[in-house]
C-alpha cells in the first residue's frame, strides 16, 4: 500500500476507535480496561460528533453517529444491533474509502458486555458498506481492516483517569468531563503507529463521552507523520433509526 495511503487509512482507523469508545458506560475511578466497548449502551440511543482531522499540513471534517437500533437472538444469545456512520462532504479525491462515506453494522451479545471485557471481538455478525458499494458480510474485522482491529483496543498502557476536569461545550450549555487517557502503540515491518488518547467522560451524554483528543505518530522506515484529531460532541438523543436495517442474520 502506497505510504500516504496507509496513512490516511490509519487516521480513519482512528477516528472510527474514537467513535467506539462513544459506547462505553460510567467510568470507574481508574479505568480497569483500554477496550474501546465495554458495557452495554441503552436501545434507542445516539450521538453524534464533528471530527476534525489534520494530517500535517492538510485538514478535513468527519460526522460520525454512533447508534444502538435494536435487538434480535443469535446464536441462542440475546444480542444488541449496534451501527457506527461516518459521512464525509468532501471526501479525498485518492480512492480512499476508508475516509469516504460508510458504515459499519454489529450483532453483538448482550452477555459480552461488562467492565473489563471486548464485546467487539465477540460479534456474532458483521457488515460494512462503502459509500455506495452494496454491503458486504465481514467475516472479522481483524482480517477486513486490520488497523482497525488494533485501533478498537483501544488504549493499552498508561491507563489513568486524570486529576482536572475538562470543560466542554456545546450547543445545550457546558459539560464539567472527567478524562481517562493512555496510549497504544502497533507495529507493521517498518510501520509504527503511536497513539495518545484523552476521552472526555460525562453521565449526562448518551454513551458516557462527550469529546476526545487523540495525536498520532506514524513513522514509515524512520520518516516521521503526524496527525491530531478534536472530536467534538454536537447533538445526541434517543431515538436512533437504523440505516441498515435490511441487514438481519
Amino acid at each position: 500500500m502506497h505510504r500516504r495511503q496507509f496513512l490516511k487509512t490509519s487516521v480513519c482507523s482512528v477516528v472510527l476507535s474514537s467513535l467506539l469508545l462513544v459506547v462505553n458506560g460510567i467510568v470507574a475511578d481508574e479505568p480497569k480496561s483500554g477496550a474501546l466497548l465495554q458495557t452495554l449502551p441503552t436501545d434507542g440511543a445516539w450521538v453524534t460528533f464533528d471530527v476534525n482531522v489534520k494530517v500535517n499540513s492538510q485538514e478535513f471534517v468527519l460526522v460520525e453517529t454512533a447508534r444502538s437500533v435494536g435487538r434480535a437472538f443469535h446464536g441462542g444469545k440475546q444480542c444488541r444491533f449496534l451501527e457506527f456512520e461516518q459521512t464525509n462532504d468532501n471526501p479525498p479525491s485518492e480512492n480512499i474509502p476508508q475516509l469516504g462515506n460508510l458504515t459499519w453494522r454489529m450483532l453483538v451479545p448482550e452477555e459480552e458486555f461488562s467492565e473489563g471485557k471486548d464485546p467487539i471481538s465477540k460479534a456474532g455478525k458483521i457488515w460494512i458498506k462503502y459509500d455506495k458499494q452494496a454491503p458486504e458480510v465481514v467475516e472479522s474485522i481483524e482480517l477486513k481492516e486490520p488497523i482497525f482491529a488494533i485501533l478498537f483496543q483501544g488504549p493499552m498502557k498508561n491507563l489513568k483517569t486524570e486529576d482536572a476536569k475538562e470543560k466542554v461545550s456545546w450547543q445545550r450549555g457546558d459539560l464539567e468531563c472527567s478524562v481517562i487517557s493512555g496510549q497504544n502503540e502497533s507495529e507493521f515491518g517498518i510501520i509504527k503507529l503511536n497513539v495518545t488518547h484523552r476521552v472526555f467522560r460525562h453521565r449526562d451524554v448518551p454513551f458516557g463521552i462527550a469529546g476526545m483528543q487523540q495525536d498520532v505518530k506514524a513513522s514509515f522506515g524512520g520518516r516521521e507523520e503526524k496527525v491530531t484529531l478534536r472530536v467534538s460532541l454536537r447533538d445526541h438523543g434517543k431515538d436512533a433509526k437504523p440505516k441498515l436495517p435490511d441487514l438481519v442474520p
